[in-house]
C-alpha cells in the first residue's frame, strides 16, 4: 500500500487541492534501504528493451501457453474514491473483508478486534483454526503504520484458498482513512522478499499449494475493476500484450522494477530513468504517477500549454496553490476529455504503451471534478532509488500482466470498462 488521498476539499473553488498523498512504500524498503535478498524475483534473461508481443493463449520463447479462462479465478474490485486505489472482498478464516489491493508491498494485514483505535468495520477475531504464531510485526507507510500480532489462517480471495501468516492489526495510527468504500486492510502481491519477518505471501503460497499458475493481472477502472488470479482474460483486451522485462538486482527483490526511459505527452518527451535513478515500480497501491520534480514540472508544463486543456481547465491548473493534488471543478465527460486532449505515451525502451488523457493524467472526482494524478514528492529518490512509481490512476489505461514466472509486466490495451 502506498500512496492515499484525503477526502476534504472545496469544490465551490475555481480550483482546489486534495491533500498531498505521500509515498507509502512497504516498510522493508522505507526503514532502512533494501537489505532483504530472500525474494525469489530474477532477471529473466532477457534483457533487452525489445518489444515482446503475445497474442491469446500463444506460448513465448519455449514457454507454456497462457491459462484458459476456465482457469482463471475472476474477483471484482472496488475502488476508495477520492483516492484511485482499489480492494477486493477476502474471506479470512470465516470472517469477509474488504482487502486493499497492494502490487507494493507483501504481507497480508486485516484491522483485529482487539484494536480500539482501528476505527473500521468489520474487525478480524482470531478462531479457532487461527495459530496464534507469538510473533509481532510492524509496518511503517508514509501515509501511517500498524503493528499487530501474527497468525496462521487460512485466506480466500474469490475461490483461491490458502493458509498465510498474516498480521491481525491491534494499533494504529493514520493508516486507516476515510474513503467512500470500506477497507479493514491490506492484501499484499507483492515480491517474497518483502513480506515482514514472520509472516508469508499470500499469492506465493497460492502458487505453491493450487499449483496455479504465477501470473495475475489487473483491469483498474473509474469505480471499479477487476483481479485475475492465475493469467488474465483475453476477451478483455484489445490487443496483445507488449512485455516489459523486470529489472534485476536488490530492488527486484521487493518491488516490480521497470525501466520507464521517458513519457511523452503534447510534443514533448520527458526521460525518467537515469543512469544513477534507472527504476521504476509499479504499483496498485500509490494513487497517483509519483515523479521526481524536474520530470514533473516538464510534464505537467506541457499539458498546460496545450490549448485544448487550457480552455478546460484554465491556464493554472498545476501551480494553483502550494502542495496537494491540483484538482478543477468540471463535468466533462471522459470521451469528451479524450477526445480533446493530448495522450500520454509511456516508453520502455522500444516498447511504448499509450494511455488516455482520463486514464493517465487524469483522474474523476466523485462526477464533480478532474484531478491530476501526477504528483511529485522528494521522497521518490531521497528514500529509495527510484526514478519513479507508477501507480493505480495510470495503470487504469492497460490490462496490467505480472508475470512473474517469466519475469515481466505486460500491458495490453483494454476494452471499455462497464
Amino acid at each position: 500500500m502506498d500512496c492515499l488521498l484525503g477526502a476534504a476539499m472545496n469544490l465551490r473553488s475555481p480550483a482546489f487541492r486534495l491533500p498531498l498523498p505521500l509515498a507509502v512504500l512497504v516498510s522493508s524498503a522505507c526503514g532502512g534501504g533494501v537489505t532483504n535478498a530472500g525474494g525469489t524475483a530474477t532477471d529473466s534473461g532477457t534483457s533487452s528493451d525489445s518489444p515482446v508481443t503475445e497474442s491469446d493463449g500463444a506460448a513465448l520463447d519455449g514457454g507454456e501457453p497462457e491459462a484458459s479462462t476456465a482457469d482463471l479465478v475472476k474477483i471484482p474490485l472496488s475502488m476508495c474514491a477520492p483516492a484511485v486505489v482499489y480492494t477486493a472482498p477476502a474471506t479470512v478464516g470465516s470472517q469477509s473483508f474488504q482487502l486493499l489491493v497492494d502490487t507494493g508491498s507483501t504481507t497480508l494485514a486485516v484491522a483485529s478486534s482487539s484494536c480500539s483505535g482501528c476505527g473500521v468495520t468489520p474487525e478480524y477475531t482470531p478462531e479457532s483454526s487461527a495459530v496464534d504464531e507469538h510473533q509481532t510485526a510492524s509496518s511503517q507507510y508514509g501515509t501511517g503504520s500498524w503493528s499487530g500480532e501474527i497468525y496462521e489462517d487460512t485466506v480466500a480471495l474469490g475461490s483461491a484458498s490458502t493458509p498465510v501468516k498474516l498480521a491481525a492489526i491491534d494499533s494504529q495510527t493514520g493508516f486507516f482513512q476515510s474513503f467512500t468504500c470500506s477497507m479493514q486492510g491490506v492484501a499484499g502481491f507483492g515480491p517474497a522478499g518483502a513480506a515482514l519477518p514472520g509472516t508469508n505471501a499470500y499469492f506465493d503460497d497460492l502458487v505453491a499449494s493450487a499449483k496455479m499458475p504465477n501470473v495475475f493481472a489487473t483491469e483498474l477502472c473509474d469505480g471499479s475493476g477487476t483481479l485475475w488470479l492465475g493469467g488474465f482474460d483475453p476477451s478483455a483486451t484489445t490487443g496483445a500484450p507488449q512485455y516489459v522485462p523486470l529489472t534485476s538486482g536488490a530492488l527486484s527483490k521487493v518491488y516490480y522494477s521497470v525501466s520507464l526511459t521517458s513519457v511523452t505527452v503534447a510534443g514533448t518527451t520527458v526521460p525518467i530513468a537515469t543512469a544513477q535513478l534507472p527504476d521504476s515500480v509499479v504499483d496498485t497501491g500509490t494513487a497517483g504517477f509519483l515523479l521526481e520534480t524536474a520530470a514533473y514540472d516538464a510534464l505537467t508544463a506541457a499539458i498546460q500549454n496545450d490549448a485544448a486543456f487550457t480552455k478546460a481547465f484554465g491556464s493554472s491548473f498545476f501551480t494553483t496553490e502550494a502542495g496537494g493534488v491540483a484538482c478543477a471543478p468540471s463535468t466533462a465527460s471522459k470521451a469528451a476529455l479524450d477526445a480533446a486532449l493530448p495522450p500520454l505515451t509511456l516508453t520502455f525502451g522500444s516498447v511504448s504503451i499509450q494511455a488516455a488523457p482520463t486514464e493517465s493524467y487524469l483522474f474523476p472526482y466523485m462526477g464533480e471534478a478532474w484531478c491530476s494524478a501526477l504528483l511529485t514528492d522528494p521522497s521518490v529518490s531521497s528514500e529509495l532509488p527510484l526514478a519513479s512509481i507508477i501507480g493505480s490512476p495510470i495503470l487504469r489505461s492497460s490490462i496490467v500482466i505480472f508475470d512473474r514466472e517469466k519475469n515481466r509486466i505486460g500491458f495490453a490495451p483494454h476494452a471499455a470498462c462497464p
